[in-house]
């Protein structure tokens, strides 16, 4: 068992490196890596999110309009995905007496975690515009 631990940290050791690679200097990219979510963005080797970036982008407004829509997005659906789980909670403990009741809980509890999700991933789409057109301006300049 030891053995295998070990070799499992190993393994997730070595399938880091290369995860920090630098960009050129002033260029923005998207943060990537196994335990990043894609919300967050890399600028000369410090890591902001969006509502930070958005700071940063005043040259630029295009790219600072994208982050802020990133960030009521990502404000959204955690609010979307808390709603869902409190909803889903409530369903199973229901199910217990009332079978009805609780699969319908938890069927609106899905959908609420569901909606917050695509939310997400529209959350990640505009950070993705956003740090291209903020390349785009830096370019222009």
């Amino acid at each position: 068992m030891r053995y295998f631990i070990i070799t499992l940290c190993l393994l997730m050791y070595f399938s880091s490196w290369g995860q920090g690679t630098a960009s050129p200097a002033g260029v923005m990219a998207v943060q990537q890596g196994v335990w990043k979510r894609g919300i967050r963005v890399v600028l000369d080797g410090y890591v902001y999110g969006p509502a930070a970036a958005a700071r940063l982008c005043s040259a630029c407004p295009q790219a600072r309009d994208h982050f802020l829509a990133a960030r009521r997005k990502r404000i959204w659906s955690g609010g979307l995905a808390n709603i869902g789980i409190v909803q889903s909670v409530t369903g199973a403990v229901q199910l217990e007496n009332e079978h009805t009741v609780g699969a319908f809980n938890a069927a609106v509890g899905g959908f609420w975690m569901t909606l917050g999700a695509a939310r997400d991933r529209a959350a990640r789409h505009e950070v993705k515009s956003a740090v291209e057109a903020y390349n785009r301006c830096q370019f222009l300049e």
